[in-house]
Order: structure tokens, then sequence, then C-alpha cells
């Protein structure tokens, strides 16, 4: 075989794995962010009613009096879901290329005065395409656990 017959076989051989491989990643990339989206819907869901959950564990905890057994322990639960919640919203991690509303007022006005827009959602990570997949598996994973404990407390 002559070398430039060679190189060129080298080459299409080569960029034949790295288009499968990019198209591959493509589709893993694409399943992440179905999954990351699946996540925000779900927070979106559980957000209200984990802030009434807040709002009546305050409640409580101003009367001024001793709690009961199963008051401090409604108490306990909130503070544990609240933790997990804000654990699961700084470190969650999006998607590169994932357009989406995140749709988060939290009551505030939206003057722009004052707080940052950028909706920067957790460490930038430099992860390959299935470990990105896996990662958003884990965040979905996380957010139906704290849905399935707000349930459990309703």
């Amino acid at each position: 075989m002559k070398p430039i017959s060679l190189l060129l076989l080298l080459s299409l051989l080569v960029w034949s794995c790295q288009s499968s491989s990019s198209e591959n990643d493509n589709a893993l990339l694409e399943e992440a962010g179905k999954i990351h989206l699946e996540a925000v819907q779900i927070e979106k869901t559980i957000k209200p009613k984990l802030d009434e959950l807040v709002q009546a564990k305050n409640r409580l905890s101003i009367q001024g009096r001793a709690l009961n057994a199963d008051e401090q322990a409604f108490i306990n639960k909130v503070e544990q879901l609240q933790s997990s919640y804000n654990y699961w919203e700084e470190n969650h991690v999006e998607v590169p290329g994932t357009e989406h509303d995140h749709g988060h007022d939290h009551g505030h006005d939206h003057s722009h005065e004052g707080h940052d827009h950028s909706h920067d959602h957790g460490p930038k990570l430099e992860v390959s395409a299935a470990d990105m997949l896996l990662i958003q598996k884990e965040f979905r994973d996380s957010i139906l656990s704290i849905k399935q404990r707000i349930e459990e407390i309703e």
C-alpha cells in the first residue's frame, strides 16, 4: 500500500471514530439534558410545599412554650429537608447547552436592583458526556428523595 493511501485510510478511520464518538456524546448529553429538566420540574412542584412546611415550622418555633415530642420531631424533619434541599440547589449541575426557564422568584420582586440574575447553578464541571448523564440521574434521584420526604410529612 502506498504511504498516501495508508495516510488517507488512517485519516478516514480517525475521522469516523471521532464522528461516532461525537454523535454518541451528543445523544448522552441530550438525555442528560432531559433528565436535568425533569429534576427542575420536580423541584418547581415541591418548592411551594417545602416553603409551607418551613412556615409551619417557624410558627411552632416562636410560640414561646415548650414543644411536645411530635412538634419537635416535625421541626427536626423540616430542618433536615431544608438542609437537603439547599445542598441540592447549590450543587446541582447544568448540562452544557440546556436552556430552560428557572421560574425561581421565591417571592422576590424582580426590580433587578441588587441581585444577580446569572442563574449560575452549582459548580462548572468538565466531565465526559457519560459522566454528565450519571450526575444528572443522581441529582434527579436526590430531588425525588426530597419530594418523597415532603410527602411523608404532609
